[in-house]
């Protein structure tokens, strides 16, 4: 027997309000305790600025939202199931012939709206707030001027230069990253102003101990132009600080990623994490459905026991085990131990086949 319109309808109703229940609870929660740990951060750098902390914590509350909306979608679903259990709306449903999978049915259509409507649109939002808190956070709480982004032209890098009060703007197609190197580079020298000093031509430039040596070098003051075989530039980068901060994948949108990863590929930049974020995106509605899935064999047994506490914290302890098991994988995937794909379908297959059998067996007993 399918499910009416009227209770579809109030079903579909009473779980959107759940969630958006559980989605202002979570916000305010995770608002409250990142403002007050970026305040700690910000005093600790000698700063005490409370406005500081609080934009910083509007930049960042986007993605960490979107970091722990599984889990609203777990506790949302275990509140929804349990509640329609406990005042035997559940148990009309089922003796009135509505099987589990027409129950499952409006919550499973409406996370999958929700993940499909929140990598679409929304999350170039969540990548634009990103990269606005990453950027105020290392110039405000870690005192970092470097700043490193990869784009069609090739490799762009912005540090301060350590023997004056000016800046440097770097530019090269790419960077063998093994070594360090990066051929046909450019220096730009500039004062805090604006005003350009210098331009420095070279044919290669290695990063090494605390400067970059760059060899075949043409520096070039007002008119005159000098050569130098050999010529060092000191800098506080390092290999790996060019590698693991140009361009986190959070902070790119869902639409720009493959061609960044393109780019990143052509330049010699490993793409293993953007790869992994990009799969992970895609496969993100699927997820979601595992956590409704994950939650149901809990709450709907609720029915035929009255161990109700036992089964929520089952239910609970599931969905973190669900969200460990993604966060391993992925961190599996982002390093280059496994296919970055598989390291994003491995947890959705194994939770959705799991609660699927579960509550099989379930109906069949």
């Amino acid at each position: 027997m399918n499910l009416t319109k009227t209770l579809a309808k109030y079903f579909y109703k009473k779980y959107i309000t759940t969630l958006l229940y559980s989605l202002f609870i979570s916000t305010v929660f995770v608002f409250i305790i990142d403002t007050a740990e970026l305040s700690r951060r910000i005093s600790k750098a000698g700063d005490g600025d409370i406005i500081l902390a609080i934009k910083l914590a509007i930049f960042k509350l986007p993605e960490m939202v979107f970091e722990i909306f599984p889990f609203i979608i777990l506790f949302g679903s275990l509140a929804t199931f349990y509640n329609m259990a406990k005042s035997s709306e559940l148990v009309i449903f089922r003796s009135s012939g509505i099987s589990i999978w027409k129950i499952l049915t409006p919550p499973i259509l409406v996370v999958s709206i929700i993940g499909l409507f929140l990598i679409l649109a929304l999350q170039p939002f969540i990548a634009f707030a990103s990269a606005k808190f990453k950027e105020l956070e290392a110039r405000s709480i870690r005192g970092q001027v470097s700043l490193i982004t990869l784009s069609e032209n090739g490799l762009w890098l912005k540090e301060e230069n350590l023997e004056n009060n000016t800046y440097y703007i770097i530019h090269s197609l790419g960077m063998d990253k093994k070594y360090g190197n990066i051929e046909n580079v450019i220096f730009f020298n500039y004062q805090k102003n604006g005003n350009l000093l210098r331009r420095i031509d070279a044919d290669n430039a290695k990063l090494s101990r605390g400067k970059w040596a760059l060899s075949n070098a043409w520096i070039k003051e007002t008119e005159e132009t000098v050569y130098y075989e050999n010529y060092s530039i000191k800098t506080n980068l390092t290999i790996d600080q060019i590698q693991e901060n140009f361009s986190p994948p959070e902070t790119i949108s869902f639409w720009a990623l493959p061609n960044f990863i393109t780019i990143a590929e052509e330049a010699g930049f490993a793409s293993q994490r953007h790869k992994t974020r990009f799969f992970n995106l895609i496969i993100f509605p699927f997820f979601l459905v595992a956590m409704v899935l994950a939650a149901a064999p809990f709450s709907i047994n609720y029915i035929r026991t009255s161990r109700t506490n036992i089964l929520i914290f089952g239910g609970i302890i599931t969905g973190l085990a669900v969200y460990t098991l993604s966060s391993v994988s992925l961190a599996f995937g982002s390093s280059g131990a496994i296919n970055p794909l598989l390291s994003a379908i491995i947890t959705p297959i194994i939770a959705i086949t799991g609660s699927v059998t579960v509550m099989l067996y379930t109906e069949e007993s």
